[in-house]
């Protein structure tokens, strides 16, 4: 290096200075997931009152992450049930073989339960065994780190690793959606955004206008969710297609819902998200068959990155994969894939560790 005269090194000391502080906070900005958290095609919702439903999701789904739902599921000031819904909570959690489905539950929001009762009686429970709780209508980024600073209180209160317990939050409203990016740095717990749309297009205050799944103003929602979930390197994961194949339609009817979810999960995959909620096996089935890698995906990417990995080795910055220019670019993008491949296991340990992804 040039040495310099004492004047420009005071100068660029106090950049350095500066710049480090700045480093320091866009590498904390990253969460940086454990495997079990990267696999998050398809969630499935549970009314957590009725035990059947409880134990069949639990064991039997082709879901990656069951919510047990204390929210939506229990009626507004009864307590009986909502009672009911903990003890299966807390029974499912540390009675049932869950296999590699994440557990998580869905607590009352701020409005119904602003002393984080039904994450304390969880957690004092069965911490243990839960990975984490799904925050519904999240409006701040204030809301996120009460329930960090409750869950670190009782985490160490029972003696649980601390941060271990993820937190994931609903985006539904306008205001939550202004506030996304706020919201998704609040806490590093956090392990995913949900898109909740049709509270969102309710909170829209449209008149005489339905709900449609590909309306401009829904999109620009979905945009913002993604985008601020990879600010911090979490996923996003899509809304609900409430039409059903129920019983009382026709076998048309019943198909044209399905294929309604499957439009839908193929949407959102489009825009970004990496998995999508639903409310009974037939959809979950759809979301991991949208949002799964492929083996073709993979072994593209795994010869991408040993390509580039060669490159650079070679001292190149650059490189033609197939035609086409890679970098550290095109290589961050292709990692994005086999990390989950990983997590996935469908990825050796061997190119795992050779990729620098183990």
């Amino acid at each position: 290096m040039t040495p310099q005269d004492p004047a420009t090194a005071a100068i660029t000391q106090a950049a350095l200075d500066r710049n480090q502080g700045i480093l320091a906070r866009l590498e904390q900005q990253e969460i940086d997931l454990p495997a079990r958290l990267l696999v998050q095609m398809a969630h499935l919702t549970c009314p957590a009152t009725v035990w059947r439903y409880v134990e069949s999701a639990a064991t039997k789904s082709a879901a990656n992450l069951i919510m047990l739902d204390l929210e939506d599921s229990i009626p507004r000031g009864d307590d009986a049930k909502l009672a009911e819904g903990r003890a299966n909570v807390i029974r499912s959690f540390n009675t049932l073989d869950w296999g590699s489905r994440l557990r998580f539950f869905r607590p009352r929001g701020l409005a119904l339960d602003p002393r984080h009762e039904d994450i304390a009686v969880v957690v004092a429970a069965a911490g243990k065994n839960l990975d984490g709780l799904i925050f519904p209508k999240t409006e701040t980024p204030e809301e996120v780190r009460s329930i960090d600073a409750t869950l670190t209180a009782l985490e160490r209160k029972f003696g649980l690793p601390e941060g271990r317990i993820s937190i994931q939050v609903l985006i539904e409203s306008v205001s939550a959606e202004e506030q996304v990016f706020e919201i998704a740095r609040s806490s590093r717990r956090l392990s995913a955004l949900i898109f909740g749309a049709y509270d969102y297009w309710g909170s829209l205050r449209m008149v005489g206008v339905p709900y449609s799944a590909d309306h401009k103003l829904v999109d620009h929602a979905r945009a913002r969710i993604v985008k601020a979930a990879a600010s911090v390197n979490i996923p996003a994961i899509a809304e609900m297609t409430v039409n059903y194949p129920t019983k009382d339609k026709s076998e048309a009817e019943k198909q044209a819902a399905l294929d309604e979810c499957r439009r839908d999960a193929e949407l959102a995959r489009s825009f970004g998200f990496r998995g999508k909620w639903t409310g009974i096996p037939a959809q979950t089935q759809i979301a991991v068959d949208v949002f799964s890698l492929s083996p073709a995906l993979i072994e593209r990417a795994v010869a991408e990155a040993k390509a580039f990995l060669a490159a650079e080795r070679q001292g190149l910055g650059a490189t033609m994969i197939d035609g086409k220019m890679a970098d550290r670019a095109t290589d961050r993008i292709v990692r994005v894939a086999l990390k989950t491949a990983y997590a996935l296991g469908k990825l050796d340990a061997a190119t795992a560790a050779e990729l620098g992804l183990a």
